[in-house]
């Protein structure tokens, strides 16, 4: 349905009388909708009125401000322009310019007193920024310092050529000259000591100021300011590894510290470069030198005061710096070619400095230090391989362990050359002189000095360690507690950690890689050098002493000096490094030490014993035999005697030689001698018997009661032997020695002599062993 056209009504009647209910209903609905219409642009525009009505009386209060202002200067210039105002600043114009020549002078003489003033506050800002409570600060006090020193030199710059007579200004400007130089010197040294500080609170900011200010004051472009940074810190690098020019002491602090440098200096031009670096020195020049507020609000400078005097080339002047003449590739180049050298000179000063270290254990906290630090700051710097400055410190911290590995054990040889000595000075009696467990000195000894000295006093006697013994064994230990220590941080390297956890989580791979370096192969390759050198050492030590023994083996102290020797060899052996190939250290000599022992015990109580048994011609203990027939029951007193002595002479010589080894070998010694003596005295008495048998026959006589009596001793004799020779097979019992074997051969010999039967054979050999068996005990080193 068409909606009704309301504009032709002229009264209410005509909708009812005109339209049908529905068109009433539309009519209804529109005139509603004009009604909301025209509500709304009413309220639209009384709000739009009442906007304009309140900025026309903003505008009005605002121009009643303006006009009263207007007002009161204009009245203030009514006021200054009236004629006797006027009259006196025209006579004052007047004045001025007649006297321009007491203006320049009363210039000059405040730009000199601002210029003394500038070198009083550069030395006031270095001198403050070198306190602890400046660090924070330090790059500001820098820059300011630059930017006093920059208005100082166009102080002095704008004095020129003086004239004569100005004397006073001349002086003072030469002073100040003068005083620039060594301000300048200052600024410096100040700058490169804040480039050339690494420690864990400095930052970027404050190199950057550094740098900042080393531009400001020597008109340097970033190209410049990067190669004097590189080259600051190179002489850094230099200079901590410079002992001797610098009189500095050698240690880890020193590498840790050229270690830093390095590593944060390529940080730090990374961080400085393309960007931060020359954003830094365009700040610098956007301004005039004196508009820079920090410069302007310097105590002591008073700009505004001294401003005017200061002529257009000092109040506008700007700082010309180059900031764009260094891009990133250049950048790059010259921090490449600063790593090569700066990692050469690293490694460099490691290896000088681990050539004057000694102490093993100290190089090895010197590496755990060392690569720590490295593999922690290391990786930080962008497009470099930690890995190449990781195995150039190895190597170099490698090849020094290796060398002083090579050096301590070499000194084994030491132990061979107080041998050597001890057998030149060799005195009979002297060397050799041994302390007794009970001599006076032993007893009269002082037990408050405590155990362990009391202790260590009896068991060098007890194992016959004398002066001469104990010098070289005290020299063996000395060594081999060194090399047990060498060995013992060898293994504590494969038992390290090599983790990097502290700034960023690494692969696994290259994790797993350097631990293996780390504590896999660099400990291996020490372990390795240390038993071959070991092996060496000891191969050397040994062939020494064999040609020192086989010099002094047919000497008249050869027995003496066995017994030094086996002691030595004792005593190194129980401490001999655990390796195979050195087990078998010295063994080569002990059966001819322990030959010349033997003999040198034996040789006098059996030089007695054939001197006073094998010679005799009747048994002293006769009476005491016992059966039918009589048989003796124990031996004759020179053989107990020779037992005894023998006994005697080991135990003095010192119970600690006498190793199953050693009395093997005296007891097949002792069997060889008295078989041999024994032999020949059979020998003897055989001739002689047969000499008497032909002087009977030449004779003719009838002496057969005497020769009955004669043959009737001489076997009681052979008897007394054969109980001796079986007694001494049972104390010197070697089994199936070929030493035994003479000693059966002579008692079968002296058997034939007897004329016994077996039984009485049985009965004497029955004898023998009960008597061993009841007096063994009583020689108990030969048992």
């Amino acid at each position: 349905m068409a909606t009704s056209d309301t504009s032709t009504l002229t009264n209410s009647a005509q909708i009812f009388t005109t339209y049908t209910l529905p068109q009433i209903r539309a009519v209804h609905k529109t005139l509603h909708a004009q009604i909301d219409e025209k509500s709304a642009r009413l309220r639209t525009q009384v709000g739009n009125s009442y906007r304009q009505l309140l900025g026309t009386a903003d505008t009005i209060v605002q121009m009643r401000g303006d006009m009263m202002s207007a007002q009161e200067v204009l009245g203030r210039m009514g006021s200054q322009c009236g004629r006797t105002v006027i009259d006196n600043k025209s006579a004052g114009l007047g004045r001025f310019r007649g006297n321009e020549d007491a203006e320049l002078a009363l210039g000059r003489a405040a730009r000199v007193k601002l210029l003394k003033a500038c070198g009083l506050a550069v030395s006031r800002l270095l001198k403050a920024g070198t306190g602890k409570d400046a660090e924070g600060n330090r790059g500001d006090r820098l820059v300011l310092a630059a930017k006093v020193f920059v208005l100082s030199r166009l102080l002095v710059s704008s004095f020129g050529n003086l004239k004569a007579s100005d004397e006073e200004i001349r002086s003072a400007v030469e002073a100040a000259k003068k005083n620039l130089d060594g301000l300048r010197r200052k600024l410096v040294r100040a700058v490169e000591k804040a480039l050339q500080k690494v420690e864990e609170g400095t930052d970027i900011t404050d190199i950057l100021k550094a740098l900042s200010a080393y531009s400001l004051s020597s008109s340097s472009g970033t190209r410049d300011a990067l190669r004097r940074f590189l080259s600051i810190r190179a002489e850094a690098i230099t200079y901590e590894f410079d002992y001797e020019e610098h009189e500095k002491g050698r240690g880890t602090d020193n590498i840790l510290r050229g270690l830093d440098l390095y590593t944060k200096t390529l940080v730090d031009v990374q961080a400085l470069v393309p960007n931060r670096l020359p954003e830094a020195l365009l700040g610098l020049k956007k301004k005039p030198l004196l508009a820079d507020e920090a410069l302007r609000s310097l105590e002591g400078l008073r700009l505004d005061i001294f401003e005017r005097w200061c002529g257009d080339d000092i109040r506008y002047f700007t700082p010309f710096i180059r900031h764009d003449d260094l891009d990133g590739k250049q950048a790059k180049e010259m921090l490449m070619a600063w790593a090569k050298k700066g990692g050469e000179a690293v490694l460099s000063g490691l290896r000088n400095t681990l050539e004057h270290i000694s102490e093993f254990k100290a190089i090895i906290e010197l590496r755990t230090s060392t690569l720590q630090r490295w593999i922690r700051n290391g990786g930080k710097a962008r497009g470099f391989d930690p890995s190449i400055m990781l195995d150039g410190l190895r190597k170099a911290i490698n090849n020094r362990l290796l060398q002083l590995i090579e050096t301590k054990v070499v000194k084994l040889k030491l132990v061979g050359s107080e041998i050597a000595a001890t057998l030149e000075a060799w005195q009979s009696g002297v060397t050799d002189r041994q302390r007794g467990l009970w001599d006076d000195e032993m007893l009269s000894i002082d037990f408050s000095i405590g155990a362990a000295q009391v202790t260590h006093e009896v068991v060098s006697r007890v194992y016959g360690r004398n002066h001469a013994v104990a010098r070289a064994i005290t020299g063996y230990e000395s060594w081999h507690h060194i090399i047990d220590n060498v060995g013992d941080l060898v293994e504590q390297l494969k038992r390290q950690r090599w983790d990097n956890d502290v700034d960023e989580i690494e692969d696994e791979e290259v994790i797993e890689t350097r631990q293996d370096l780390l504590s896999k192969d660099d400990p291996q390759l020490l372990h390795t050098r240390l038993d071959e050198t070991l092996i060496k050492a000891f191969q050397d030590l040994d062939g020494q002493l064999t040609t020192l023994w086989r010099s002094r083996k047919d000497g008249l102290d050869n027995g003496q000096i066995a017994t030094y020797v086996l002691r030595i060899l004792r005593d190194i052996r129980n401490h001999l490094p655990k390796l195979k190939e050195v087990q078998s250290f010295g063994l080569d000599n002990v059966p001819s030490l322990h030959e010349q022992l033997a003999i040198y015990v034996s040789v006098t109580p059996i030089e007695e014993f054939t001197a006073t048994t094998l010679t005799q011609q009747r048994v002293a203990g006769l009476p005491l035999w016992e059966g039918e027939p009589a048989l003796p029951t124990q031996p004759s007193p020179s053989t107990f005697k020779l037992l005894r002595n023998i006994t005697v002479s080991m135990g003095n010589l010192g119970v600690d030689l006498w190793t199953p080894a050693a009395v093997r070998t005296l007891k097949r010694v002792s069997c060889q001698q008295i078989a041999v003596i024994g032999h020949k005295e059979l020998a003897a008495t055989a001739l002689d018997l047969d000499g008497a048998e032909s002087k009977v026959d030449e004779d003719g006589k009838d002496e057969t009661s005497a020769e009955n009596g004669g043959n009737a001793k001489t076997t009681d004799v052979f008897i007394q032997w054969l109980f001796d020779i079986n007694l001494l097979r049972r104390y010197l019992n070697l089994g199936n020695d070929e030493s035994d074997k003479a000693m059966k051969d002579l008692a079968s010999e002296i058997l034939k002599r007897t004329g016994l039967d077996n039984e009485a054979e049985r009965r004497l050999v029955k004898a023998s062993q009960e008597y061993w068996k009841r007096t063994s005990l009583l020689f108990g080193l030969l048992v």
